[in-house]
């Protein structure tokens, strides 16, 4: 029998170095006495922080602002990590048009992703709420931008947003709330199509409750997952595509993405795909009353997030038409080789998971991952 490469990664992401077994058939010889190495890639974080009036309106139990402890909070894990992640920031909000006063929106603060950017990041924060109008929370608007930074030359390896918000998004219009949600979960859904997966933190306040529904939908989207209607259990597809049809942003969307709304024909409804998920992503809602906490579960889930993209070190290869002798499994249970759903082999030298698998090694408690390559296919230079 070919020897073959075992590859374990721990849940930091360090990889151990084995020397594969005997050798056997094409190359085994030379196999075996290579050390085989799949290295994952640095991940990219980029924190994106709801800044709207709610964000600073104490809450009625605690009397605790969000903003604050949230500050706090991911500046403490930011500078904690700066040295293993990429990071990012962006807060945003935006301003209505009133009486003479054109609108504003979005309003978006922001610094690219880059390795040792806690200072960088610190002097771009914001202080506070905007000053001399209501801010409110443009959600869809401000996803292209990150997107665009996300997307930079220099900017590699596996890319998540983590969305922080406290309320509904909204189009800088105070209108019907079913509308920027919709857009919301569908440029969410954009940027997971995009390889950019998005991790949901609802925060508490005394102004405007998270929706449930919603920010599951936005955790399921950012996932890759199937996800839930957005708008309450009493609202279907049909019932926002007839609210929304008049809705210039709304609209917009569809324009944008090269489509057109059919209110009659199911599929043109929204703008979002929503399904039934078998397992649903975590939505996140730390406490901002407990600071400790607060940054603690913001450093776990960031800790969490490892590297689904590896690149094998060295100067070894795979045989790509020998793909089928090979296997990859996480916690002992074997994913399919599959381009969207599974892992794959993105070149000679880089492997990648995808899909549920994906948010399958990114939960917490998946910590070992194993890469079963015969010796058979790999190739020595």
């Amino acid at each position: 029998m070919a020897g073959s490469a075992v590859i374990n990664v721990d849940p930091n992401g360090a990889t151990g170095n084995l020397a594969t077994g005997n050798g056997g058939g094409n190359g085994g010889d030379m196999c075996q006495h290579a050390e085989v190495n799949f290295v994952p890639k640095t991940p990219t974080i980029f924190v994106l922080v709801d800044r709207s009036d709610s964000m600073f309106v104490p809450d009625s139990k605690t009397q605790v602002v969000n903003w604050d402890p949230l500050k706090a909070g991911v500046l403490s894990v930011v500078k904690q990590l700066e040295g293993q992640v990429n990071f990012g920031f962006g807060a945003f909000t935006g301003q209505e048009a009133q009486g003479a006063t054109a609108a504003k929106c979005p309003i978006f603060d922001s610094i690219a992703p880059a390795i040792n950017n806690a200072d960088a990041i610190t002097a771009v924060y914001p202080a506070g709420r905007i000053a001399g109008a209501t801010g409110q929370t443009p959600v869809v608007q401000v996803l292209p931008l990150v997107e665009k930074l996300l997307m930079q030359p220099g900017v590699e390896g596996d890319k998540y947003v983590l969305f922080v918000t406290d309320g509904e998004p909204d189009f800088c219009d105070n209108g019907d709330s079913k509308c920027p949600m919709d857009a919301v979960v569908a440029g969410v859904q954009k940027l997971a199509s995009d390889g950019i997966h998005t991790i949901v933190f609802g925060i508490g306040s005394s102004i405007i409750q998270e929706s449930g529904a919603f920010l599951q939908a936005l955790a399921n989207a950012g996932a890759s997952l199937p996800a839930p209607l957005p708008f309450g259990a009493n609202t279907k597809e049909q019932d926002a595509c007839y609210a929304c049809q008049s809705i210039a942003p709304w609209l917009a969307q569809w324009t944008a993405a090269g489509a057109t709304h059919d209110c009659a024909t199911a599929g043109q409804q929204t703008l979002g795909k929503y399904g039934t998920a078998a397992t649903n992503a975590t939505v996140y809602h730390p406490d901002a009353a407990d600071q400790a906490k607060l940054t603690a579960e913001i450093a776990n889930v960031v800790k969490g997030i490892k590297s689904c993209t590896f690149d094998l070190g060295g100067d070894i290869s795979v045989n790509l038409a020998l793909l089928d002798r090979a296997s990859v499994s996480i916690e002992g249970q074997p994913l399919p080789l599959a381009q969207d759903n599974g892992w794959r082999m993105n070149s000679p030298t880089q492997v990648e998971l995808v899909g549920s698998a994906c948010a399958t090694w990114n939960d917490p408690k998946s910590t070992h991952i194993d890469f079963n390559f015969p010796c058979d296919i790999i190739v020595v230079k």
